[in-house]
């Protein structure tokens, strides 16, 4: 069905998915204010926040730092293995900077250490590295991340480290414990709802891209999906790609606010 409702709308895709290729992800002005943040922490080299709501942004916000990045000159490593243990964390770092998964924790924590230094100095490579879900890693990690980051009696910046995760990771900071950890954290990134203007940008920027040029979704439409979603990108797709659903078995030329509703309102 979805395919008839492609050809009715004049659309080549679907406009609202995770499939998303990464260079038609949509750069509002907050996404592209975050981003540039992202690249500062990768350019001072430093131990990164970046929280919000789940599906507010985070994942797209990775992607779109890790296009900009050239793999000449920087090593990304991305871990969203969050519930697990110190030994298996460092098992798939090891893995992630090419190294054998194996071994004590001690001695993969020197293999580690020498290895990023040696990518630093050695091939003028920066090492990346991405926590995700971070909001679900033990505290034995997070107290082990700033170690991890001490170079030359913590005199040399030789890792990235960026922690990504849900709202609660910043609870996490207060305690006493992580301290030393969030002294250390340069760029704090707090990803926000989107203001009504964005939303409807979204809407229709994604409209666009997949092949209509004209007003699909009406003001009114789009001003509901804005208010039910809370301005949080996952869930405006999910009701605007109900919503559109609604309108092509209606057989509307355009998304109203009624179809909006009848979705909201199930």
């Amino acid at each position: 069905m979805y395919k008839k409702m492609l050809s009715y709308y004049n659309l080549i895709e679907l406009p609202f998915t995770k499939e998303i290729r990464t260079a038609d992800l949509v750069k509002l002005p907050s996404v592209e204010s975050n981003l540039s943040s992202l690249q500062l922490l990768v350019d001072t080299r430093g131990i990164g926040l970046l929280t919000g709501k789940s599906g507010s942004g985070k994942s797209c916000l990775i992607r779109l730092l890790k296009e900009s990045l050239n793999p000449a000159l920087y090593k990304l490593i991305y871990i969203c293995h969050a519930s697990i243990g110190l030994h298996e964390f460092y098992t798939h770092l090891a893995s992630g900077l090419g190294l054998p998964p194996k071994g004590r924790r001690a001695a993969m924590f020197r293999s580690v250490k020498e290895r990023i230094i040696s990518l630093h100095q050695s091939q003028k490579i920066h090492p990346v590295l991405i926590l995700d879900e971070a909001h679900l890693l033990s505290h034995d990690i997070l107290q082990e991340i700033r170690l991890l980051t001490n170079f030359e009696i913590d005199s040399i910046n030789a890792l990235t480290i960026l922690l990504c995760g849900q709202e609660s990771l910043n609870l996490a900071f207060g305690l006493s414990m992580l301290e030393p950890l969030a002294n250390s954290i340069t760029v704090n990134i707090q990803v926000v709802s989107l203001p009504e203007e964005e939303s409807f940008s979204y809407i229709e920027t994604r409209i666009n891209r997949c092949g209509n040029s004209s007003s699909l979704f009406t003001k009114s439409a789009m001003t509901f999906i804005h208010q039910a979603s809370g301005g949080v990108f996952r869930s405006i797709g999910i009701i605007a790609q109900a919503a559109l659903k609604k309108a092509f078995l209606s057989k509307s030329p355009q998304v109203e606010a009624e179809h909006v509703k009848a979705v909201i309102e199930r």
